[in-house]
């Protein structure tokens, strides 16, 4: 019954539920990967400026370029997704002669890491169902004691969430406000934050899918509304379910709170 009343536009999904693809570098080859130009496994013997261990940041066991090129490979998701790679980019002296790691979705820059910057994770890259093609581009014209070097690649499916969105609240702007309360009554703003988008709407589930997302409220969550924007947050408020007997139907009173700009969301 509660599929009459679905509206196919408004989506509730949860981020990270299935791995579909990882790749740690372990192997002598870069099994699966395109490549153009200088791009290898980085190894006791292709390290050639000879950093290891703590000095060198632990840059064996990985993918890496000295003199620079693009590695490439096709990506299938099922439903919608997101991909996530640790990054280091090794330059003594980047002010003079700077060198750059680049990450591409289906040819379109999603992140750029200008050396030199320390091993560490990049933020959720989100991934629209279908085929892409990823690619890392490592940028540099005096290769002298310099790297690109990525590791740890993952791409993480959503998982739909078998819910009707009712008493839907379009996404709003979630604003902070910095303040101080001045002499004679009145309030001087010295700044208007704009910390992410508060979306609102309660959920219906029945007794199984209720139980499955009671497991899992702690979980980040995609949501896509009605223009196909898709935002990734958490439900950051407690709520109290309501049981409507006569029908075993769960109601959930939901806030959920993403990092996104009201009507961009997140950057598939």
């Amino acid at each position: 019954m509660r599929g009459i009343f679905r509206n196919p536009k408004l989506r509730l999904l949860r981020a990270r539920h299935k791995k579909v693809f990882h790749d740690s570098f372990e192997g002598t080859d870069l099994v699966g990967w395109t490549v153009t130009g200088n791009w290898h496994v980085m190894t006791i013997d292709t390290n050639e400026d000879a950093s290891a261990g703590l000095d060198g940041d632990l840059a064996i066991n990985s993918a890496g370029s000295f003199y620079g090129g693009i590695m490439k490979r096709k990506i299938k998701l099922d439903i919608y997704g997101e991909i996530i790679f640790n990054h280091y980019v090794q330059n003594p002296n980047d002010r003079e002669s700077p060198n750059y790691l680049n990450f591409y979705v289906d040819g379109s820059l999603k992140l750029q890491i200008k050396g030199a910057s320390p091993w560490q994770s990049c933020e959720p890259i989100g991934l629209y169902p279908g085929e892409h093609e990823i690619a890392f581009e490592y940028v540099v014209e005096d290769p002298s004691n310099k790297k690109g070097v990525i590791d740890d690649i993952e791409v993480w499916e959503c998982r739909n969430i078998d819910a009707t969105i009712t008493k839907y609240t379009p996404p709003k702007p979630a604003k902070d406000f910095a303040r101080n309360n001045t002499l004679r009554g009145y309030t001087r703003f010295q700044e208007m934050v704009a910390t992410g988008t508060e979306i609102d709407f309660t959920a219906a589930f029945d007794d199984l899918d209720f139980l499955e997302f009671q497991r899992h409220s702690n979980s980040i969550y995609y949501f896509i509304d009605e223009f196909g924007t898709c935002y990734r947050g958490m439900f950051v408020d407690t709520y109290t379910p309501e049981h409507v007997a006569l029908n075993s139907i769960y109601l959930i009173q939901l806030s959920l709170l993403a990092g996104q700009k009201t009507g961009v969301g997140f950057i598939c």
